[in-house]
């Protein structure tokens, strides 16, 4: 018979999750090049007439939110909707071998992604013109140009609310109603059309605002939620990180304190999230206003980065150190899961920081390397490294650091490895 042994390069916890983050940070800065040049190309070939009627400078932007988007759409979006609604459903379906799964599921994700925003965006765009596939692709003069620019920049972040919505049915309310009421993926199925409903009224309420102004006789009809795209970010990453707290390595923690019953939790630990989106970023605020972080930008530009980074420390802290302190560890779940916060706080403020110190010279963050290829700046350029890290974990099993190695055995040895398994 068959079985799967898995075997590490490095035996330590912590060893590995330093690996894998050197690792992924430098397949990032190798990564986003490659990808933004691509997709230059393509978009340079497509909205040629267009790019050659404005000046550089707005040339320039319509084709920063090209290549942007297609990598919220074709990277960010699918591997929320695969691994965290799907639950990664269908990933060795041809086989469980590391790369090749990882490879296979990846170019799912990027197809599943492109046909996303034509699907969803490609409706919309019927009757908004802003939205509509023609003009945003192969925009011809200079008012189409600057009407792409408008569509691509509210297209682009209907990330935020697919983060912000849809992985909190998964976090917070477990798939609630549909969980176990059906096997996968229609289970799944379920979850996304449900959630995807959320997602576009938070995105029509809070996101298109802030890039379409809508005005009757010179009277705006419209008001950016909290005043500017800054303040409203900072807000989001604040909510974001506390939601995700039950699920990467809170244990359900702080919501089971108060309910361990669905819909309850989830809408105890909505509520708590809430809260944190509005109580953090002033104090975020008040502690690094006077450090001019990030000098000649809004303050909570800076709040935003160094709360999103906090994310990201927690995401790679459970995906590539494995929660670390284990219970074997510290049996004690309140000192378990305090250790764990405490690492992501002081992670998310010192590399915050540091980050906002260095990434005019990362490839993925502001630093082209002379080779005039869209970069991603200080927010969205901490997504090219985070997003590395996911698929590296989820689609790729940390492999190569980590992978399964296939091994015969006998039937007595594998009739002792059950009795091992059995309660």
């Amino acid at each position: 018979m068959t079985e799967h042994t898995v075997k590490r390069t490095f035996n330590s916890q912590l060893g590995t999750g330093i690996a894998s983050f050197v690792l992924c940070f430098i397949l990032a800065c190798i990564l986003w090049p490659i990808w933004s040049l691509i997709m230059k190309s393509i978009f340079s070939s497509l909205a040629a007439a267009g790019l050659a009627a404005v000046e550089p400078g707005t040339a320039g932007e319509l084709m920063g939110v090209m290549v942007e988007g297609s990598f919220f759409w074709m990277v960010i979006n699918p591997w929320i909707w695969m691994t965290i609604i799907m639950g990664n459903y269908g990933k060795t379906h041809y086989t469980t071998k590391q790369p090749h799964a990882g490879l296979w599921y990846s170019v799912v994700a990027l197809i599943a992604g492109l046909l996303a925003f034509f699907v969803i965006i490609g409706f919309i765009g019927i009757w908004w013109k802003p939205f509509n596939l023609a003009l945003l692709l192969t925009p011809k003069t200079a008012a189409e140009v600057e009407l792409a620019i408008m569509g691509w920049g509210a297209a682009n972040f209907l990330a935020l609310p697919v983060i912000m919505t849809q992985i909190p049915f998964a976090a917070l309310f477990h798939k609630w109603p549909f969980a176990g009421t059906s096997k996968q993926p229609t289970e799944g199925w379920g979850v996304f059309f449900f959630s995807t409903l959320a997602v576009v009224i938070v995105w029509i309420a809070t996101v298109i605002p802030h890039f379409i102004p809508f005005s009757v006789n010179g009277q705006s009809v419209v008001n950016p939620p909290m005043g500017s795209w800054a303040t409203w970010v900072a807000f989001c990453q604040a909510f974001i990180f506390v939601f995700l707290i039950p699920a990467e390595g809170g244990e359900g923690y702080p919501m089971k304190l108060f309910t361990q019953k669905q819909p309850y939790m989830g809408i105890v630990g909505f509520v708590i999230a809430l809260a944190a989106g509005l109580i953090v970023p002033p104090i975020v605020r008040g502690i690094i206003a006077p450090l001019d972080l990030l000098p000649g930008a809004p303050v909570d530009l800076a709040v935003a980065s160094i709360i999103l980074t906090g994310v990201i420390s927690m995401l790679f802290w459970h995906h590539l150190f494995d929660d670390y302190p284990s219970a074997q560890l510290v049996p004690n779940t309140a000192a378990r899961v305090l250790i764990r916060l405490a690492i992501w706080v002081v992670l998310g403020a010192v590399l915050g920081v540091i980050w906002l110190k260095i990434f005019t010279i990362v490839p993925f963050g502001a630093n082209n390397l002379g080779m005039g290829y869209p970069t991603m700046g200080v927010l969205a350029g901490q997504f090219a490294f985070l997003m590395t890290l996911l698929f590296y974990n989820t689609f790729f099993d940390k492999w190569p650091l980590v992978y399964k190695e296939r091994v015969r055995v006998g039937y007595k040895e594998t009739v002792a490895n059950l009795k091992e398994d059995l309660p």
